[in-house]
């Protein structure tokens, strides 16, 4: 695995390689193992936000296969698209707590993650709660 090569500079804030010598920017000399260090934590804060908007971005979707479920021709593909996320996000978000839930919520865009999968982890449950509503209805509606 690469090591991570970027780095806040803990003088001036902007980012930095952390095999340089000194900042570019201000002239700071660079400690290479707290270099190092920091290219590790920017490295995986960044993967936690991008997961989180992975995350966001498969939830949105939940509405759409539920729909496809009610178009001719294509209803295997909803109803299968809708359980593999209605499933599948569930455990992402609780592998993705177990991953960057230890990460210090310093930086906003942590915070912003933290607040998508705790959104995530709230309505999934719901929709899963609407969804078996509405089968219950329908199975009810087809009996009679």
């Amino acid at each position: 695995m690469i090591s991570p090569a970027i780095f806040q500079c803990p003088n001036c804030n902007e980012t930095i390689s952390s095999t340089a010598e000194s900042c570019c920017f201000c002239g700071a000399k660079v400690d290479r193992e707290a270099a190092s260090r920091d290219a590790e934590r920017l490295a995986k804060i960044n993967q936690a936000c991008s997961g989180a908007s992975s995350m966001r971005n498969a939830a949105l979707m939940l509405p759409v296969f539920f729909a496809l479920r009610f178009v001719p021709f294509i209803r295997p593909v909803g109803g299968i698209g809708f359980l593999v996320l209605l499933l599948g996000i569930p455990v992402w978000a609780m592998r993705w707590w177990y991953k960057y839930g230890g990460i210090v919520p310093e930086d906003p865009d942590v915070v912003r993650a933290r607040r998508t999968v705790k959104t995530i982890a709230i309505l999934v449950p719901m929709v899963l709660a609407f969804f078996l509503m509405v089968e219950i209805a329908m199975a009810f509606v087809a009996l009679r």
